[in-house]
């Protein structure tokens, strides 16, 4: 026999073999789909009817999970044709009590029921997630409350925090009287965030309280980040409380102040915005020839500021252009 026809005799025997497979497979799986199984089908669930003006402040789950046990065969059938599931919708009317502000149960036969209406009598359902439906339903009760940052905002130490700001910086909470009473500030989820370099902004939303719906549901919070820089002023010594006649003289006569300030305040920041003061009385009493300085005001915004030097000498003069006042003048 010739190797050509070796290779066609082993071919035929190759395709018999995987023919008897198929058909044992599928006469297998026809028997397995006969069997009894359980799948989870997902099934969406909505609230209809509600009336004009009326707000679902918690609303009922989106969907509910229906574990059942069928015969393969109507699970595999499920699986193909999912999307032709309806929703289940429930009648706002059916659960209304009648209150302005209230709390509604959907009991889990109302969803069962609902469902299995589209299916085969044969599907049997072995659970429902969630096991519990309810929603809260509000007519317009609400106040306008102003929002707090719950959290923190920190920089690197080249930089700080110049402010934050929340847009919008109040919203709107429908929920029952009893409870807007008792709010004074819409407070967002905790925040933490550190070492920022440039200004950022976050999205924050708010806890989930049952019964409570905040419009808008996000708010933007911007933390507003500036850098330091150095400068340097030169500010002279004012004398404060001295007689007419008697001037002030130090040396040097112009004290150089060097501070830290943010680069969106530089500008704001001039020389006689730092005073620098010794009074006649704190002179007369100064056991030293050098008095130490010390500024008496420094500007908003300012910090790390130091003066160089830190004392200076100085002299109390008869300034020839005041002469002192004497008795006879006095008379």
């Amino acid at each position: 026999m010739s190797f050509s026809s070796l290779l066609r005799e082993k071919g035929r025997d190759m395709l018999v073999f995987a023919f008897f497979l198929v058909v044992s497979t599928g006469f297998w799986l026809l028997q397995k789909l006969d069997d009894t199984f359980e799948a989870d089908i997902r099934v969406p669930l909505e609230l209809v009817g509600i009336p004009k003006g009326t707000i679902i402040t918690s609303p009922l789950p989106e969907e509910v999970v229906f574990t059942v046990r069928d015969r393969g065969t109507n699970l595999l059938n499920y699986n193909r044709h999912s999307k032709d599931i309806q929703p289940i919708r429930l009648d706002f009317s059916v659960y209304d009590n009648g209150s302005v502000a209230g709390k509604a149960s959907v009991s889990a036969t109302d969803v069962q029921r609902a469902f299995q209406q589209q299916m085969s009598s044969s599907t049997e359902v072995v659970r429902l997630t969630p096991s519990k439906y309810e929603f809260h339903y509000n007519r317009g009760i609400s106040r306008r409350i102003p929002v707090k940052v719950v959290g923190s905002f920190s920089t690197v130490q080249q930089n700080y925090l110049r402010g934050i700001s929340i847009d919008p910086d109040s919203v709107t909470v429908y929920a029952p009287q009893t409870i807007l009473d008792t709010l004074r500030y819409a407070y967002t989820e905790p925040r933490e965030v550190a070492g920022l370099t440039k200004t950022s902004a976050f999205t924050l939303s708010f806890p989930r309280i049952s019964g409570v719906m905040v419009v808008p549901e996000t708010v933007k919070v911007t933390a507003h980040v500036d850098y330091y820089t150095e400068h340097t002023v030169q500010v002279p010594v004012k004398g404060l409380n001295f007689p007419a006649g008697v001037v002030l003289k130090t040396f040097p006569s112009q004290i150089t102040i060097k501070y830290r300030v943010g680069a969106a305040n530089a500008r704001s920041v001039h020389p006689d915005d730092f005073l620098l003061t010794a009074t006649y009385e704190e002179l007369l009493a100064n056991g030293n020839q050098k008095y130490r300085l010390q500024l008496k005001t420094v500007p908003t915004g300012v910090s790390n500021v130091r003066i160089y030097p830190p004392a200076v000498d100085y002299l109390l003069e008869q300034d020839v252009e005041t002469p002192l006042q004497t008795k006879e003048d006095a008379r």
